[in-house]
């Protein structure tokens, strides 16, 4: 019979899942992973503010904070990383990403508050709202705790985690470095947020410190992940939010009618003659607003403008920058 915890739910032998708070239903509270062993490793470890249920979370099983070997960081949001810094100040961790998040993990972003602020400029962005969001940016900075990275991953990489080994696999799109791990053996990934249950991860826009518009389509970079994931055949997928997954197929087939349909929106809407990437993300969103307002309309923008590389890449839509703004004009296709 499986002893039951208070923090934390036994998922496989000596591997356990950690919930810990993160406000909003979408994506919900965060699932860190502890795998007990030789080398004690934490998937992920929460924001730095729930820091000490994570610790209470650990002690269930007389682990301390000194006795983590290994913390794998799935991706560079600080939802993931946020406590890494505070477990390597107590101990011997080291702290395992993959190179394109490090920026990210080590700064908290991965371009300047300006790159964002010029990025939002030509998305056709109210300079009230423009302003807003700058604060947004700095208030989010300041609230990750930034850490180095130790060990570098990539794919193909494997990992010793506690009584486990797995494999690294790239799976980019919600963040440039996203990555999974593969329990090969047991079928068993863990994912971080590329495969989320009750929502559609988003695909963040890729920004370039010296780049007007992102080079990287983060969507055709999700898409691509979805595919390699599939091929995997895992039996069972723990996400970094929400239940564990264990009918990929059915996932996967629900994104990619969700992502059909936002296109059709965006495109009805874009035929409607709007041309303004802002605009077009707030009638596509017309809820959006109350507390959350600057996160919400970061993300709508994101949203739309991923959508909006996949358009330019089939063909349906162009991108022009007239007077400093972000123009998108329907194509006509040929009979």
């Amino acid at each position: 019979m499986k002893k039951e915890y208070k923090y934390s739910t036994e998922i496989m032998p000596d591997v356990y899942s950690i919930k810990l708070p993160l406000s909003g239903y979408k994506p919900g509270p965060v699932n860190v992973y502890l795998f007990k062993g030789d080398k004690i490793t934490l998937i992920d470890t929460g924001m730095k503010q729930t820091t000490d249920l994570l610790r209470k979370a650990l002690g269930e099983h007389g682990i301390r904070f000194s006795d983590i070997e290994n913390i794998v960081i799935t991706h560079g949001h600080v939802d993931h990383y946020g406590a890494a810094r505070k477990i390597v100040k107590a101990g011997k961790a080291k702290v395992t990403a993959h190179a394109e998040d490090i920026i990210a993990i080590e700064k908290g972003m991965e371009v300047s508050v300006g790159r964002y602020t010029n990025f939002l400029k030509l998305m056709g962005v109210p300079l009230p709202i423009g302003i807003m969001l700058g604060f947004f940016f700095l208030m989010f900075r300041s609230m990750s705790d930034n850490c180095k990275v130790d060990i570098v991953m990539r794919d193909g990489d494997e990992i010793e985690l506690g009584k486990y080994r797995g494999k690294v696999v790239e799976t980019p799109g919600h963040s440039k470095g996203s990555v999974s791990i593969f329990l090969e053996k047991e079928k068993i990934l863990f994912c971080g947020d590329t495969i989320i249950e009750h929502i559609t991860p988003n695909a963040f826009m890729m920004l370039d410190e010296h780049k007007r518009l992102p080079v990287r389509m983060s969507q055709a970079e999700f898409y691509e992940s979805l595919a390699r994931i599939r091929k995997l055949s895992p039996v069972m997928i723990y996400s970094a939010h929400g239940k564990a997954v264990s009918d990929i197929d059915k996932i996967i087939d629900g994104y990619e009618k969700a992502f059909a349909e936002r296109q059709d929106k965006i495109m009805s809407i874009i035929r409607s003659g709007e041309k303004n990437v802002y605009r077009i993300a707030r009638k596509l969103f017309p809820e959006i607003g109350g507390t959350k307002l600057p996160l919400e309309i970061f993300l709508s923008i994101s949203e739309v403008y991923t959508n909006i590389q996949i358009l330019q890449m089939k063909g349906n839509i162009s991108l022009n920058i007239v007077k400093g703004l972000l123009e998108v004009t329907e194509l006509e296709k040929e009979n």
